[in-house]
C-alpha cells in the first residue's frame, strides 16, 4: 500500500469518526455550565413564532438540542413527549432546537413525532454555539431564575428515572 492510499483511508475513518460521534453519548464540556446563567435566545419556532429565553422567567425549563438524522435524538423524543405530558400542569417548559440539520429535514421530524410543545430551526447553530453544544442530542435543564441546574449529553431515554428527577427538580 502506498502512502497515498493510507492518507486516503486515514482521511476515509477520521470521516466516519466524526458523521459517528455527531450523536455519540460521549461527554464533552460545554461552555455553558451547571449553576451558570442561561443564555437568552431568540428562536423563530415551527409555526412562525419566536421564542425568547426570557418567556420562560418564573418556570422551569427543558431544552433539547436535537437533530433529525441523529438516532439518540429519535430515541429521546418519546421520553420527552411523555414527560410534557407529565408536566403540563406544572410550571415547567419544554423546547426543541433543531442543529446540525437543515430547515425542512428538522421541521419534517417535528411533524414526524408530532412534537407538543414548542420547537425551532437554529440557523447556523448560533443558539447551540452559545450553550456550548457540540452534538445532538443535548439537553439542559433550567429553573425558574434561569440558572443551569442540570446538563446532559446523549440519548435521555437510557436515564428516563434521573430525567424524571431532574424535571422535578427545576421544578420546585
Amino acid at each position: 500500500m502506498n502512502s497515498t492510499s493510507c492518507f486516503r483511508n486515514l482521511c476515509a475513518g477520521f470521516f466516519l469518526m466524526a458523521l459517528i460521534s455527531g450523536c455519540s453519548e460521549e461527554v464533552s464540556r460545554p461552555l455553558l455550565q451547571v449553576g451558570e446563567k442561561a443564555v437568552p435566545f431568540t428562536l423563530e419556532l415551527t409555526g412562525g413564532q419566536q421564542s425568547q429565553l426570557e418567556h420562560y422567567a418564573g418556570k422551569g425549563l427543558v431544552i433539547t438540542f436535537m437533530s433529525s438524522w441523529c438516532p439518540c435524538s429519535n430515541e429521546s423524543l418519546p421520553l420527552m413527549k411523555q414527560a410534557h405530558a407529565t408536566h403540563k400542569d406544572a410550571p415547567v417548559a419544554f423546547l426543541m432546537v433543531g442543529i446540525q440539520d437543515s430547515r425542512s429535514n428538522f421541521e419534517n421530524f417535528v411533524k414526524k413525532w408530532n412534537v407538543p410543545f414548542p420547537a425551532g430551526y437554529d440557523k447556523n447553530d448560533h443558539i447551540a454555539k452559545d450553550y456550548g453544544v457540540s452534538s445532538p442530542p443535548t439537553t439542559f435543564f433550567i429553573d425558574k431564575n434561569g440558572i443551569v441546574k442540570r446538563a446532559f449529553y446523549g440519548n435521555i431515554a437510557k436515564k428516563p428515572d434521573e430525567f424524571q428527577q431532574w424535571v422535578k427538580e427545576i421544578i420546585e
